[in-house]
C-alpha cells in the first residue's frame, strides 16, 4: 500500500467519523468561552463538540459590535451569515436584552428583575407567548432553560476533556438552536458586570 493509498484511507476513515457523529441522536453540545467582554468588538467562535474527542469545530460566530453606545451582538454561521441579533435595550442598565432575527423581528427578550443584593431572576419571553425558565447559577454557568416544565437547555462546565475557559450548552433534539444560542449570550453578557 502506497503513500497515497494511506492518505485516502485516513481521509475516508475521517468522513466516516464525522457521519457518525452527525448521526448522533440526543441534543446538541456547543462550547462558549466564558468571559465574552473581554474588549469592546471582540468576536469569538461558539464550536459544536463532538462527543468523543476534540475541540470542536466552529458552528457559529458573534459578532459583538458597539452601536450608538448599546452593545450588540450578531450570531452568524460558520460562513458569516446572520441569524440573529443580540440588542442591549437603549436607556437601560443592562437589565433587558432583545433577540431579533435577521430581518429585524423581535423574536424573544430577556428581563432582569432584581430579587434582592445577592440574586437576580431573568424572564425569557419568546415570540410573545412562551417563557423560557432559568434555573441555577448563571455566573457558575451550572443552570437549566425549561419550556413548560421540560428542560430544552442546560449549560454546564463537565466534559470528558474540558477547554479551558470555556462551558458548554447542550441543546435538546427539536429546539432552535440559534435561539438558544442567543439567550445563553444575552444571559452571559447581562451578568458579566456583576463578578
Amino acid at each position: 500500500m502506497g503513500i497515497r493509498d494511506r492518505m485516502q484511507a485516513r481521509q475516508e476513515r475521517r468522513q466516516e467519523r464525522r457521519e457518525e457523529e452527525e448521526e448522533d441522536d440526543g441534543p446538541k453540545v456547543y462550547a462558549m468561552r466564558e468571559k465574552l467582554l473581554l474588549g469592546l468588538g471582540d468576536d469569538f467562535n461558539i464550536n459544536k463538540m463532538h462527543r468523543r474527542r476534540g475541540m470542536g469545530e466552529t458552528a457559529f460566530i458573534a459578532n459583538n459590535k458597539v452601536l450608538r453606545l448599546r452593545e450588540t451582538f450578531n450570531l452568524q454561521t460558520s460562513d458569516h451569515e446572520t441569524l440573529y441579533q443580540i440588542q442591549e435595550r437603549k436607556l437601560r442598565a443592562r437589565d433587558a436584552m432583545a433577540i431579533e432575527d435577521a430581518d429585524g423581528n423581535k423574536v424573544a427578550e430577556i428581563k432582569k428583575k432584581v430579587l434582592g443584593l445577592l440574586r437576580d431572576n431573568f424572564v425569557v419571553k419568546v415570540r410573545d407567548d412562551t417563557d423560557w425558565a432559568i434555573k441555577g447559577s448563571i455566573l457558575e454557568h451550572d443552570f437549566t432553560i425549561e419550556e413548560d416544565g421540560n428542560e430544552i437547555v442546560k449549560v454546564h462546565k463537565n466534559w470528558i476533556a474540558p477547554v479551558r475557559d470555556c462551558y458548554y450548552i447542550e441543546i435538546s433534539e427539536g429546539v432552535d438552536e440559534g435561539l438558544a444560542l442567543c439567550v445563553c449570550i444575552a444571559l452571559e453578557s447581562m451578568t458579566s458586570g456583576d463578578d
